[in-house]
Formats: structure tokens, sequence, C-alpha cells
């Protein structure tokens, strides 16, 4: 796996005492980059959460700690930084509301989904809200030094030594795999090296209709 940069830029908690639960996110379909296997996560996060669900979801190498969504700005929220090799969702669905600057037929609001009967991620890093659902767990090891975690794209081992010194301290956990059924989660953005769908359906609406 090539060495990520995921921590560049970023603020982590020296004491995160927060209950971590199972990573779980999709790529986002308003824009966020991914590339060559790599984990960008310089991007300028938007503020914006957006839903995504699946009946259930399999990850592999789960790493997670806590960080920041803008350590540098005014309005920066506290969020479960997870990441994970793989990832493997049946009927999974994205949705996110996006306000509008004008009313229209009595609409304030717009809802874009995405859907697809299977999909699978690669290298996945998310900002991660809330999540809710029926879990199982193999191999956990929790309240391990965020800088000594093995697993995963932003595993403390895989980052350059600038990078590892700024999470050292900091609680994580880590897990071989995770199952999550009936999964439900809130995110603020996604990154991934790849993203594959077996069969993309697009769509919008303004009757509020999300994924969950």
């Amino acid at each position: 796996m090539a060495k990520s940069k995921a921590a560049t830029g970023r603020t982590r908690w020296k004491r995160f005492g927060v209950a971590l639960i199972p990573a779980f996110a999709v790529i986002s379909g308003m824009g966020v980059a991914a590339a060559s296997g790599a984990i960008p996560m310089g991007f300028a996060i938007s503020g914006t959460t957006f839903k995504v669900s699946a009946d259930e979801m399999r990850a592999y190498d789960v790493v997670q700690y806590g960080s920041l969504t803008n350590p540098k700005g005014p309005n920066s929220k506290p969020v479960i930084l997870s990441g994970f090799s793989r990832a493997e969702f049946d009927n999974l669905c994205q949705s996110v509301k996006v306000p509008l600057p004008f009313s229209i037929a009595g609409k304030n609001s717009v809802v874009m989904v995405i859907k697809s009967p299977d999909a699978e991620a690669v290298n996945m890093v998310a900002d991660l809200a809330q999540m809710t659902g029926k879990a199982s767990f193999e191999n956990v090891a929790i309240g391990i030094d965020a800088a000594a975690t093995t697993k995963g794209p932003i595993a403390g081992g895989n980052l350059p030594a600038s990078e590892r010194q700024k999470i050292a301290g900091a609680f994580a956990q880590q897990v071989d795999k995770v199952t999550v059924q009936n999964a439900r989660q809130t995110v603020y953005s996604v990154s991934a090296g790849q993203f594959n769908l077996s069969h993309l359906d697009i769509s919008v609406n303004f009757d509020n209709t999300e994924c969950f």
C-alpha cells in the first residue's frame, strides 16, 4: 500500500475519549477527489453533511481516531476520522440535501440521491459524524495509541514521522473486519482511491426524500 498523507494539515486531539463506532462511508457524488490510490484529505470541508445507508456493509483493516473537520476554521466540528483498506456495500444509497437560493414551486431545497445494488471502495477515509446499525467486529484493539496503529490508509505506522507525531497519544481503535447490518451514517467528507458501483442510479427530487 502506498504511503498515505491523510493527516497533512489536520489537528488531532490528544485525548478524544469517545466510544468509536465502525467506519462506514461512500465517496460523495458532489465532487470529492480521488487519485491513484492515494488518500488526499487536504481539501476544504464544506460543513454540509450527507447521508449514507446500506442493507449490509463489510469493512476490512479499519482504523479510527478523533479529528476536526476544519481545524483552523471558526465552525470546526468534532469527527471520527475513519479509514479502511476495503469495503463492500449491499443496496447502497447516498443522499445530500442542498438548500436553494430561491423558492421553486414552494420548495426551498433539492435532494440528490445516488444508489447501487452493490458497491466496493478501496483505501477510503471519512469524516464520520454519526452512525447506527447492528455491528459485529473481528480482532478488535480499542484504546491503542493512534501513532501505533497499523491497519488501513490512515494507520500511524504509514504516516511520515512529522505527521505521526501529531497523533501520538491520541485514543484510537483498529479492527480486522467489521460487518454492519442496516447501516445508517451521517458524514462530512469522504475520499477514496477507488470506488466501484455495479449499477449507478442518480436522481434528484424536491420532496425531501433522502436515504433515511
